[in-house]
């Protein structure tokens, strides 16, 4: 009887450790994609706050104003020749040119102007707020996923003198959410819908 105890202790511990450890790698891996999303956000926030900055002192106290999302939710989109995905945006305020491919959405501030150069730097999250890294040059492109949010922004040096571009936001939903006369209400976005985005744009 006691030989027969004895064999079976190895094999129920044999049969546990492995699932503790696969608890233990999944919780460290929902922190790590907590991490890294915060991360982004706060890498974005802090790069365009330098960028505020280096235009004159103090204009990076303007950050939380520049970042203000639009009054107006009713935009205007496009969507890809696939009407698989659309792309909302505030076309009043819409600073970048914009063009749309099956597979990405590429933003450019172009200059023919010499002496004028433009660097973009964005960020694309999802509504909860898994971002992906900063992404910069003088034109960025992004993934087309649905429930996503494109935050852009930049600076433009002319003859040596710094300045800071206006922030952009790009909603990307669906192709279903773009009416047939290319209009989108992104108001659930910028309530609850992706409240973790701008908590961590904000904080």
């Amino acid at each position: 009887m006691l030989s027969s105890s004895r064999a079976s202790r190895p094999l129920a511990f044999g049969t546990t450790v492995p699932v503790a450890m696969v608890a233990v790698l999944l919780v460290a891996l929902c922190l790590s994609v907590t991490t890294f999303a915060t991360a982004s956000l706060t890498d974005f926030r802090q790069r365009y706050q330098s960028i505020m900055a280096s235009s004159g002192k103090g204009f990076d106290m303007f950050y939380r104003d520049m970042t203000a999302p639009p009054a107006s939710y009713q935009w205007e989109c496009q969507r890809d020749s696939r009407d698989a995905y659309s792309v909302a945006y505030a076309s009043a305020t819409h600073p970048y040119t914009m063009s749309i491919s099956n597979s990405e959405l590429t933003l450019t501030r172009a200059s023919s102007t010499v002496g004028v150069s433009y660097n973009l730097i964005g960020i694309s999250c999802s509504h909860r707020a898994n971002c992906g890294g900063v992404v910069s040059g003088s034109s960025v492109s992004f993934e087309l996923q649905a429930d996503h949010i494109v935050i852009v922004a930049g600076e433009v040096v002319s003859n040596g003198v710094r300045n800071f571009l206006p922030v952009a936001y790009y909603v990307l939903q669906s192709g279903r959410h773009c009416s047939n006369v290319n209009s989108a209400n992104v108001t659930s976005v910028f309530g609850v819908g992706a409240a973790a985005v701008w908590t961590g744009l904000w904080e």
